[in-house]
């Protein structure tokens, strides 16, 4: 029997994080070693009087958090995370202090620690089990995945899919890519022009670039999300990428009443609207509005991936489509081809039916919102910076007074010496903005660092919270 402390009944704080807190605690106290068997789900459940699930739900954030291993025959044991003390003789010469180790926190990258679980397993076992198909029947992708993505965003995203609007990607660029190939350019792509949020994701521009294509800034507001009367004033516009559930990487979102305005505006101007949903699975504290595909599926491409839930590592994801874009975009699949291989198809459909993927989102959801609680506690004791972007997702925005770069790059530098890696939210800006109406220049981005919290063991992001909340601390002070 492990002590793990009184539970408290009457506490508003559930008492499967109460049970996880004491486990975790007797970890790093060194009361329970490294590779130390946990009692079972059933045996401490009958030792502290708890219902079964509830027992599961703390040892779920512990191996999330990378504080219990899971290994073969189902036993569950204590990680090796306490650091030991290094000895040396006496006499032994000082050594050169070590380089410290890297951390990489730049977002983007959920936690993949247990991924590979029986239900994992089992998927890829039964898939690769079948003799393969001997070529590619449909360049959307396979039929039972489509038909399971359409599912998912059925019980995820309300969305009423039909299998076949749906079409198999190889992740979000290659989503993306396919829907800039399928607009229409009137036989010169060079003509074509396409509003991007700005701040917003890089890997868009670098697309467009790469296709020859304008990539026109949009403003996003801090807490407000895109800046509609800037999106307004442009023209000539073919698409426009957006992310409205969780504006990438501000976090701000569009409300109902911009978002009915968004769609209006993009039907008087025939605009295609491509949604980028990249991580609607992790609300945190509110609860996710529905997609602008639900609003408008004739206009809006729904682009989403499991890379957010599982692994980018996947590069597995899909677009939803109806009516003429539908048509284009498949159009354009069928001359590219399929890019996602069957057999991975069909592991990831059997993952879906088996509502493993659900369950696993269940789990995750739990962990990072234990996670986002533990960086606003930490967080909301250091004056001078706020902490934005944890309304959902895996990142937060950690913004420092004023907007001077020379301190954001202070900063992000002063944490690399530290070895954390992080990134400068200048790095997410458009350069060269349009001028907005009456010539005055574009909001500008806050000065702040982007960082993940969902890909590292709970251990290592505590101490790298340590740290960032240390060299954040001094930059925000007066004079620093």
């Amino acid at each position: 029997m492990i002590s793990l402390g009184i539970l408290d009944r009457s506490s508003p704080v559930p008492l499967h994080e109460q049970l996880a807190h004491g486990l975790r605690a007797a970890v790093l106290s060194g009361r329970v070693a490294a590779g130390e068997a946990v009692p079972s789900t059933r045996a401490l459940a009958a030792d502290v009087g708890v219902a079964r699930g509830t027992v599961v739900a703390a040892y779920e954030i512990l191996a999330g958090e990378g504080y219990l291993l899971t290994r073969p025959g189902g036993t569950t044991v204590v990680a090796d995370v306490v650091p030991r003390a290094a000895t040396r003789p006496a006499e032994a010469p000082a050594a050169a202090a070590p380089r410290p180790a890297t951390l990489d926190l730049r977002p983007g990258r959920p936690g993949t620690t247990g991924l590979a679980d029986a239900a994992w397993r089992s998927a890829w076992r039964r898939a690769s089990a079948i003799d393969p198909d001997d070529d590619v029947d449909e360049a959307s992708g396979s039929r039972a995945l489509r038909a399971e993505i359409a599912r998912h965003l059925g019980r995820t995203r309300g969305l009423d899919v039909s299998p076949g609007d749906v079409i198999v990607t190889a992740g979000t660029s290659d989503a993306l890519l396919l829907s800039l190939l399928a607009l229409p350019d009137g036989g010169d792509r060079r003509r074509l022009r396409v509003g991007v949020e700005d701040p917003g994701y890089p890997r868009v521009r670098m697309i467009l670039r790469r296709l020859g294509i304008d990539a026109v800034p949009v403003p996003v507001r801090l807490g407000a999300g895109l800046d509609l009367d800037a999106l307004e004033s442009r023209s000539g516009l073919a698409a426009i990428v957006v992310t409205p559930n969780h504006h990438y990487p501000l976090g701000s979102r569009l409300d109902a009443e911009d978002r009915a305005r968004l769609l209006a505006w993009a039907a008087r101007e025939n605009v295609v609207v491509i949604e980028d949903d990249y991580d609607s699975e992790f609300p945190h504290g509110r609860a996710p509005l529905p997609p602008l595909h639900l609003l408008d599926p004739a206009r809006v491409v729904l682009v989403g991936s499991l890379s957010k839930v599982l692994t980018p590592a996947l590069r597995c994801g899909w677009t939803v489509a109806t009516g003429v874009v539908g048509e284009r975009l498949r159009a354009a699949r069928d001359d590219l081809d399929l890019p996602v291989s069957l057999v991975q198809q069909q592991a990831l459909a059997r993952y879906l039916a088996d509502g493993a993927l659900a369950r696993h989102t269940a789990r995750r959801r739990r962990e990072y919102r234990h996670r986002r609680r533990l960086l606003l506690e930490a967080f909301g004791a250091v004056p001078g910076v706020e902490l934005a972007a944890t309304d959902g997702g895996l990142h937060a925005v950690a913004l420092l007074p004023g907007r001077e770069a020379d301190s954001e790059r202070a900063v992000v530098d002063a944490l690399a010496t530290r070895g954390i890696t992080v990134a400068a939210l200048s790095e997410y800006a458009v350069g060269g903005e349009e001028p907005s109406p009456g010539g005055a220049r574009a909001e500008i981005v806050p000065a702040g660092i982007v960082f993940g919290y969902a890909h590292p063991s709970t251990v290592q992001l505590w101490d790298a919270v340590g740290e960032l909340i240390a060299v954040l601390a001094a930059h925000a002070r007066p004079g620093a």
